[in-house]
């Protein structure tokens, strides 16, 4: 798991990034984009719930 973070139109925007056990930097994978909705963040939704799993 990797925490970035980047901004966008001068807003800090932070993510989350999860990598299969079996990682290998020189393969390409899908991705699968979990967004939070805009009243919470993003460790009480999908990334939290879901992202283990995943």
């Amino acid at each position: 798991m990797k925490t970035v973070t980047f901004k966008n139109k001068n807003i800090d925007v932070s993510a989350t990034i999860r990598f299969p056990k079996d990682f290998d930097e020189n393969k390409t994978y899908a991705a699968i984009v979990c967004a939070h909705p805009i009243s919470s963040c993003k460790e009480q939704t999908a990334g939290a719930i879901y992202g283990e799993k995943l």
